[in-house]
C-alpha cells in the first residue's frame, strides 16, 4: 500500500480530504509531520502489517503539486472519480471550506450512483479536534467519527492527542488509530472483493448475447482516442454498476467499420469523450473518434429518438496553458456539427459522469428504443 497520487489503471484508492491548515507542521522543528501526513503514514503501515489490503491499494493525498487557487482541480475530481473509499478529516478548519465540502459533495452524489450494498458505509469521518455538531456537513453527521482527542467536560476543554508534529497521548492515539484502520480495512476488502453486480464486471464474449441477456438498457461507448482511456475505463465501470450494458466489448478492438455500425444499430445513445487525438483503428486508415461520431450521426437520422452524448471537456488536464476549449470547435476539429438532439458537456469528469448517468436512467424504462436484431 502506498501513497502515490497518480493511480493506474487496476489500483483501488483511498482518498483524504482535508485542509492544508490542519497538516502545518511546527514552526522551527525539522523531521515532524504534520497531523493528516502522519496519520496518513499511520494508517498506510497498519494496514499493511495487518495484511488485510493488496498492493495496489493508494492513497491519494498529495496537494503538494495543487497551486493554492486551483485547489479543486481537474486533478482532485479525477481522484474522487476513482476514489473507493473516502475519508474526511474534520476540524473546525475544515468545515468552513469550500473546497473540502465540494469534494465531500462529489463523492456522496458519485455514490448515489452505486446500488446498494455497495455504495454504502463509503465515507469515514475522523475528527481532529470538537467541532459543534451543528457545523458538521450533513453527509459527515450520520457517520461514525473516530476521535483523536479527549473530552474533559469538567474543565470544559479538549486534548487533542496530536499536536506540535508529535503524538502527546500514545495510548488514547493508538486506540483511536486501530478503531479507524480496522473500519477501513474491514470495507476495503468488502469492496474489492463484493462488486456491486459481479455479472456487469466480466468480460463479455460475445456481444449480441451479453446484450439480449441483460435487462438494462444498450449504451454505446465509443473507443476513445488515448488521451481519453482513462476516463472512458471509469465511465464504462459506472454505467456497468448502474445497470447499463456497454456496448462494444470494452475489452476488444474494432477491425471494421461495420463493427461500429452494428453495435450503434443496438444502442438507444452513444457516448463520444474528445480530447485532443483522432486515434486509428488498428489495420485501417481511418480516423477512429471521428469514425464513431460520424456513424452515431447518420443513426440520428435514422432514429430521431437516439441522441448522441458528447463530452468535450473545456479545460484538459494537459492543454491548462493553452486556456479553455469552443465545444463547436472542439466538434469541428473532429469533421461533426452540432445537432440538435446532441447533448453536450464540457464540465469535469464526475459531472459528465453524474449527468450522463441521471439522464441515461430517466431512459430505462423506454426498452423501445432498443434495438436486438
Amino acid at each position: 500500500m502506498s501513497q502515490e497520487s497518480s493511480p493506474g489503471a487496476g489500483e483501488h484508492e483511498v482518498f483524504i480530504s482535508y485542509r492544508r491548515l490542519d497538516n502545518q507542521r511546527p514552526g522551527g522543528t525539522r523531521g515532524r509531520d504534520g497531523f493528516v501526513n502522519y496519520l496518513v503514514r499511520q494508517i498506510c503501515a497498519r494496514l499493511e502489517e495487518d495484511g488485510v489490503v493488496p498492493e495496489e491499494v493508494v492513497v491519494w493525498q498529495d496537494r503538494s503539486k495543487i497551486e493554492p487557487g486551483d485547489i479543486f482541480s481537474e486533478a482532485i475530481f479525477d481522484a474522487l472519480s476513482r476514489a473507493d473509499l473516502f475519508v474526511a478529516i474534520v476540524s473546525r478548519n475544515y468545515v468552513k471550506g469550500a473546497w473540502c465540502l465540494a469534494e465531500l459533495t462529489a463523492m456522496e452524489e458519485r455514490l448515489k450512483l452505486l446500488d446498494k450494498p455497495a455504495g454504502e458505509h463509503r465515507i469515514f469521518r475522523v475528527d481532529k479536534h470538537k467541532v459543534p455538531e451543528d457545523q458538521i456537513p450533513a453527509a459527515l453527521r450520520k457517520v461514525q467519527a473516530v476521535q483523536f482527542y479527549r473530552e474533559d467536560r469538567d474543565a470544559k476543554c479538549t486534548d487533542e492527542f496530536f499536536w506540535g508534529g508529535k503524538v502527546r497521548s500514545s495510548k488514547e492515539y493508538d486506540k483511536a488509530l486501530l478503531e479507524l484502520t480496522t473500519a477501513i480495512g474491514k470495507r476495503l476488502q468488502e469492496v474489492l472483493e463484493i462488486p456491486s453486480d459481479p455479472k456487469a464486471l466480466e468480460p463479455q464474449t460475445d456481444m449480441d448475447d451479453a446484450i439480449v441477456s441483460s435487462n438494462g438498457p444498450v449504451v454505446f461507448v465509443a473507443k476513445p482516442a488515448p488521451d481519453m482511456v482513462e476516463f472512458y475505463r471509469v465511465l464504462v465501470e459506472e454505467l456497468r454498476y448502474s445497470g447499463f450494458r456497454v456496448t462494444p466489448n470494452p475489452t476488444q478492438e474494432f477491425t471494421s467499420q461495420h463493427e461500429v455500425e452494428a453495435a450503434i444499430a443496438k444502442a438507444e445513445a452513444s457516448i463520444h469523450l474528445l480530447g485532443t487525438r483522432p486515434g486509428r483503428l488498428v489495420g485501417l486508415d481511418l480516423n477512429l473518434v471521428p469514425m464513431q461520431l460520424a456513424i452515431a450521426a447518420e443513426e440520428v437520422k435514422r432514429r430521431p429518438r437516439f441522441e448522441r452524448l458528447i463530452w468535450a471537456p473545456s479545460l484538459l488536464p494537459a492543454e491548462k496553458a493553452k486556456g479553455s476549449r469552443d465545444f463547436l470547435k472542439t466538434l469541428e476539429h473532429f469533421g461533426q456539427q452540432l445537432l440538435p438532439t446532441d447533448q453536450i458537456y464540457s464540465g469535469t469528469p464526475v459531472k459528465f459522469y453524474i449527468d450522463v448517468l441521471q439522464r441515461l436512467e430517466r431512459k430505462k424504462g423506454h426498452k423501445s428504443y432498443l434495438r436486438v436484431a
